[in-house]
């Protein structure tokens, strides 16, 4: 798909804006919802005008897109929204995935599905898509200096063209998402909504009950994300390769192929203060290959990465392993995913809310006592850089936006035993709270367990109007690969 350059994108907005819309102003027109493996379902697409800033009754308006999925039912109940992860994924863009709109079949028989791209992202106008940038240095990944500078500069270049065309970056924050499903609901008619939320989704969702909760129906959160848990604890993740480097040894399969892949990270780490992995990737850009140094910060940053995702779990140990022996091939994929990224992925939505949304004295004083004592270091929380934070121009975290929620509205907290990401003590946390809540534990499910059919089922019998405590689903034990598996085997999606 040819991509829309920044400047088009926001000449839509204002084109879209000269015209006589209000606050609230809704339209909808009929839609051919297509997945990805081609097939065809009739929906709606909708904009809806929401104002930028709420504190400014005169400021500018964005358009919100979703697509309205409707129901077989004759007696529907709230209509469901689904909130996909990030921040800064659109919905319209995951409901794509068959596996996920297998969920979405099964919740029409109960309610019309919406799908609807956060503001500044997806189908929304404007989407705040940060601008293409000539190729990183190939010293990015040699130390966490300079992988650090590398994203600043990202943020900043980013922040500053888009307030250059007028953009306030304030205006991006899960507060602001939060009202954005009220006059959603209030634009549609409908007394109450569902939501599902997965990831960054359970932030915005649980923001949406703290300030909306009476009108809201029912609740899933998918890999739960809430009050003061985007920064991550580096200790989190060295249990997570601990149990998974165990659960390897263990394996019948491999023979003992992989007796102590935690401990043969540790030793790779440590060679690579002193002489970094060499890696070769073709640049996108450039459209030739060059040669990158890679030090421990992206190491421990990739290994982080795999061990939450179920596709990329399995190879872990194939990855730690061929690295030991000197072979790098594995470890290519995500250096040039990466390097590539850098010039052009991300979006000012993304940097912007991540940074509103914030973390506590307390919780960066945590990390920062648990870098030394893990074998990740720093890696789970370099991204959430004060100074980045300061680049991107982003509204500071709101005063009880950290604080724990207390709601009765029914809630259905999903964990998998195996997510690093978003452990399941989160979500037990956040239950505290929330008096009609219930757990679904995904025993061996990992940060992604939406595409499971089991989850799906409860998910439905729940929104369906089930009041469910305590359930546990099974999925099936990892299988780990060989090296030469992992080498043959197609590279998984994000």
């Amino acid at each position: 798909m040819p991509r829309i350059s920044a400047a088009l994108i926001l000449l839509t907005c204002l084109r879209v804006q000269a015209q006589p819309h209000r606050t609230g102003d809704l339209t909808l027109e009929p839609y051919t919802f297509r997945t990805y493996d081609g097939a065809e379902y009739p929906s709606e697409l909708g904009h809806l005008w929401v104002s930028e800033n709420r504190d400014i009754s005169t400021g500018r308006l964005l358009q919100l897109a979703f697509v309205r999925i409707k129901t077989t039912s004759e007696k529907p109940r709230p209509p469901i929204v689904f909130l996909p992860g990030g921040p800064g994924i659109p919905a319209t863009g995951i409901g794509r995935v068959p596996v996920y709109f297998a969920l979405f079949k099964k919740l029409l028989t109960l309610s019309d599905v919406i799908l609807l791209d956060q503001r500044g992202i997806g189908m929304s106008t404007p989407n705040t898509e940060c601008p293409k940038e000539p190729s990183p240095p190939r010293d990015v990944f040699l130390s966490e200096a300079t992988f650090r500078a590398a994203l600043i500069a990202r943020a900043r270049t980013c922040a500053a063209s888009w307030r250059a065309q007028g953009l306030n970056l304030t205006a991006f924050t899960t507060a602001a998402s939060a009202d954005d499903l009220e006059d959603l609901r209030h634009a549609l008619g409908a007394p109450k909504l569902s939501l599902i939320g997965h990831s960054y989704g359970t932030t915005l969702a649980l923001e949406a009950v703290r300030r909306h909760g009476e009108h809201l129906d029912r609740v899933v959160l998918v890999g739960v994300d809430g009050p003061d848990h985007q920064l991550h604890l580096p200790l989190v993740s060295d249990f997570a390769l601990r149990k998974l480097s165990a659960m390897a040894a263990a394996s019948p399969q491999m023979h003992g192929a992989f007796p102590d892949t935690y401990g043969e990270f540790r030793k790779i780490l440590g060679k690579l203060d002193h002489e970094p992995l060499i890696v070769h990737v073709r640049d996108e850009q450039r459209k030739q290959e060059v040669e990158l140094k890679i030090g421990a910060l992206f190491l421990q940053f990739t290994i982080k990465d795999m061990l939450s995702n179920g596709r990329k779990a399995d190879r872990v140990p194939a990855l730690v392993y061929s690295l030991a022996r000197g072979d790098t091939s594995l470890l290519a994929p995500a250096a040039s995913d990466l390097y590539n990224g850098l010039s052009s992925g991300f979006s000012a939505m993304q940097f912007a809310v991540s940074c509103s949304d914030g973390w506590s004295d307390a919780r960066r004083r945590l990390a920062q006592a648990q870098a030394p004592r893990s074998a990740f270091g720093d890696a789970p929380f370099v991204h959430l850089d004060p100074d980045l934070c300061r680049e991107a121009g982003a509204a500071k975290p709101a005063a009880d936006s950290l604080l724990p929620i207390w709601s009765t509205v029914r809630t259905l907290a999903v964990s998998g035993t195996l997510d690093s990401n978003t452990p399941g003590f989160q979500a037990a946390e956040v239950l505290w709270g929330l008096v009609n809540g219930g757990s679904l534990l995904v025993d061996y499910g990992f940060h992604e367990t939406l595409p499971s059919p089991d989850v799906q089922a409860v998910v439905a019998e729940f929104l369906g109007g089930a009041d469910i405590s305590h359930r546990i689903v099974h999925e099936p034990p990892l299988r780990f690969l060989t090296i030469e598996e992992a080498k043959a085997a197609p590279q998984p999606a994000h």
